[in-house]
């Protein structure tokens, strides 16, 4: 047995998989996605191991032949595996142009919307992406590119709850790339390669082909150095926000905050508090960033009412007495307005509120 199907057999263990849950494979046809695939139809027949496997693959239609060449790959392992596959194509560049937004991001979006709605028809409660230890160190140092906060630095999950009855999970989070090719030569296995891995364009290439490589010349461990610190960061990021969620005391429908218990809290303490309730209240933190949080934090410590904190998406943080409020405008106004966070998403004073 390779050591990728040793870590896969203890991670199915850890994350509560037995032979009678339902797992969904996200297949790209990269050599990841086709080793946990196999391995995980090789152990099918052991004890505690799933029994019943579908896969999934989404055609984002952004590399022509590629592509095509990519979903016919997928659907004949699939065939040789005697896995059930649903497959769906979607034009991922159309979508983003319409929407003027990010290419990546919108891939992502869709590709998880269209996993979410496979698992769905196939009555799935696991949905299993392919992301190792590599993956993870990559997406750390990304953020901790962008200054990412600790919540952030966590890195990728290894299980996250979604829809009911229904679980994300990672089960070769703790394998290698390294591991990966070494199962695929094992066992013959071919898989496809993604040109796009290769553009320097992309950040993530970037780091992978040029940043990673000159940190392990400084030391050779650091991927293994990395993500035991932000373990570290984890476990007191954990105790950190339990005790904020004891100090997030809300009124009536959530929108409105009581600062009384935050007086004597610490600001590590208070950030955490106004973080988990703006999520909540929000729905989202979808373009919060670090100075919108500072702040409300200034506006919770302030001494006077009347003052106020604009958020993107037209929302409003109103400080009265020892409350925060939160409401969203519905003047379009305030939307168009935001064009420029960094001068708009700032605190307001009272009198330039009235003037």
């Amino acid at each position: 047995m390779t050591k990728l199907e040793k870590k896969l057999r203890a991670s199915l263990r850890r994350l509560g998989i037995s032979e009678q849950t339902v797992v969904l494979v996200a297949v790209s046809g990269g050599a990841d996605s086709t080793a946990l695939l196999n391995a995980l139809v090789r152990l099918r027949g052991r004890r505690g191991s799933p029994q019943r496997i579908f896969a999934a693959h989404l055609n984002h239609l952004l590399r022509g032949v590629e592509s095509e060449a990519d979903e016919t790959f997928v659907r004949e392992m699939a065939a040789r595996c005697d896995v059930p596959i649903l497959v769906e194509r979607e034009a991922i560049a159309e979508h983003a142009q319409a929407e003027r937004a990010n290419l990546e991001a919108t891939a992502r979006r869709l590709r998880y919307d269209f996993l979410r709605r496979a698992a769905q028809r196939c009555g799935a409660v696991a949905l299993a992406t392919a992301h190792t230890w590599d993956d993870q160190v990559e997406t750390i140092l990304m953020r901790l590119l962008r200054g990412s906060g600790p919540a952030g630095l966590r890195g990728i999950h290894q299980v996250v709850a979604g829809e009911p009855g229904l679980k994300l999970i990672r089960p070769l989070l703790g394998v290698t790339r390294a591991e990966v090719l070494e199962y695929c030569v094992s066992y013959g296995l071919g898989f496809r390669t993604d040109s796009s891995n290769f553009s320097s364009e992309l950040t993530r290439n970037r780091v992978r082909h040029e940043l990673l490589p000159l940190l392990r010349t400084f030391n050779p461990r650091f991927g293994a150095a990395l993500i035991r610190t932000t373990e570290q960061i984890a476990e007191d990021e954990d105790y950190l926000s339990c005790v904020a969620e004891h100090l997030a005391i809300t009124d009536g429908d959530g929108m409105s905050l009581n600062l009384g218990p935050l007086r004597a809290a610490h600001p590590a303490i208070r950030r955490r508090v106004l973080r988990s309730w703006l999520r909540t209240a929000r729905g989202n933190l979808r373009r919060i960033e670090a100075v919108h949080l500072a702040a409300l934090d200034r506006l919770a410590t302030c001494s006077e009412g009347g003052r106020y904190v604009e958020l993107p998406g037209g929302w409003h943080v109103t400080r009265k007495a020892q409350r925060l409020i939160l409401t969203q405008v519905q003047d379009l106004a305030v939307e168009q307005a935001e064009s420029s966070p960094s001068r708009q998403d700032v605190i307001k004073g009272s009198a330039e509120a009235r003037g």
